[in-house]
C-alpha cells in the first residue's frame, strides 16, 4: 500500500496529503471569498487528519474578475493532534484572497450537495482582510437583520442555516428557506400559515399519533428503567413541543421533549405536505 506523504506545514497544524491534493485540480488559481460559515468542527480524513470545511457565500475570480454567487465551500486537512482551532481562522463574514486549487468535478450521490463540486483547497492565504467592492457590498447587506412578519410573531432570517427563526413562549419554529434560494421561503411559509392560527390543534394531532405509535416502545423503555407503565393519554401528557420546523417541501417536523420517557432523547414527529402524519421516532 502506498504510503500517504504528509508534511506539517506551519504552526496551525495545516498538512499536505497527496491523496487529499488528488481530489483537486493541479492548477493554482487565486480568488477572493466571501465566508458564510466558519469551521466548528472537522472530518476525520485519516487517523493522522482532520479534515475542516468552510462555507462561502460568493467567489471571485482574481484573474477575470468573474463573481460566483453559488455556495462555495474552502477546505484543506489539519494534524489531528492540533492543539487549537480548525487551521485558517477565518471569520463569518470575512473577505479574504486565496491561493487554491478547485474539485475535480464528479458525478455526485444523492447525499451530496451541489456545492461539493463547487470546494477549493485553500493552500495559502494570501491576503487576510481583502478589500474587493463587489463582495464587501454583498457582505454589507448580508449583515442587515431580514424579517418576515406572521401573526403570531416576526420570523428573523438565519442566513448561516438558511433558514427562519422564531422563538416564542410555547416553542420554537423555523421556516427553510426555498430550494435554490438564501432568503425566500415561499413553500414553507405557506404550510406555516395552514396552521397559524391554530397550532394547539396540530400540537395535539402530533402528539396523539406519538403517542400512538410510540407507546409499546415507550413501556419498554420505562420497564428497563423500573418504572410503571403508561397509557397513550400519559404519554401525550408528558411530551413537551419544543420546536416546528416548516420544509422547503411543504412537510413539517416537531421536535418533542420526552418527558424523561427515553431517558432524555428527542421525539421527532413527521407530517408530509398533504397533512398526514408518516413517522415518529427518536433521536438524540
Amino acid at each position: 500500500r502506498r504510503q500517504r506523504q504528509m508534511c506539517i506545514r506551519d504552526r496551525m497544524g495545516i498538512v499536505r496529503v497527496k491523496e487529499f491534493e488528488e481530489e483537486f485540480e493541479q492548477e493554482e488559481i487565486e480568488i477572493y471569498a466571501l465566508l458564510r460559515k466558519v469551521p466548528n468542527g472537522a472530518a476525520v480524513y485519516s487517523k493522522d487528519c482532520l479534515r475542516p470545511l468552510a462555507y462561502t457565500e460568493a467567489n471571485v475570480d482574481c484573474k477575470t474578475g468573474e463573481l460566483d454567487r453559488r455556495e462555495g465551500i474552502l477546505t484543506w486537512l489539519i494534524s489531528s493532534d492540533h492543539e487549537a482551532g480548525w487551521g485558517y481562522d477565518f471569520k463569518q463574514y470575512g473577505i479574504y484572497r486565496l491561493l487554491v486549487r478547485k474539485a475535480k468535478i464528479k458525478i455526485l450521490d444523492e447525499n451530496r450537495l451541489a456545492s461539493w463540486n463547487n470546494r477549493y483547497l485553500v493552500l495559502k492565504v494570501l491576503e487576510w482582510d481583502a478589500g474587493q467592492k463587489e463582495l464587501e457590498a454583498l457582505a454589507a447587506y448580508l449583515q442587515q437583520p431580514k424579517y418576515i412578519h406572521t401573526q403570531r410573531g416576526d420570523f428573523l432570517l438565519n442566513r448561516q442555516y438558511k433558514w427562519y427563526e422564531m422563538k416564542t413562549p410555547d416553542c420554537g419554529f423555523t421556516l427553510d428557506a426555498d430550494e435554490g434560494s438564501g432568503e425566500t421561503c415561499e413553500a414553507a411559509l405557506a404550510a406555516y400559515k395552514k396552521h397559524e392560527m391554530n397550532m394547539p390543534e396540530l400540537d395535539r394531532q402530533l402528539r396523539a399519533y406519538a403517542a400512538g405509535h410510540m407507546l409499546d416502545t415507550a413501556n419498554d423503555w420505562l420497564d428497563n428503567d423500573g418504572e410503571e407503565p403508561i397509557t397513550a393519554d400519559q404519554f401525550a401528557d408528558r411530551i413537551t413541543l419544543s420546536e416546528l420546523a416548516f420544509r422547503n417541501d411543504g412537510s413539517i417536523e416537531a421536535y418533542y421533549d420526552d418527558g424523561d420517557i427515553f431517558w432524555g432523547h428527542c421525539i421527532i414527529v413527521r407530517m408530509d405536505k398533504n397533512g398526514n402524519i408518516e413517522d415518529a421516532e427518536i433521536a438524540g
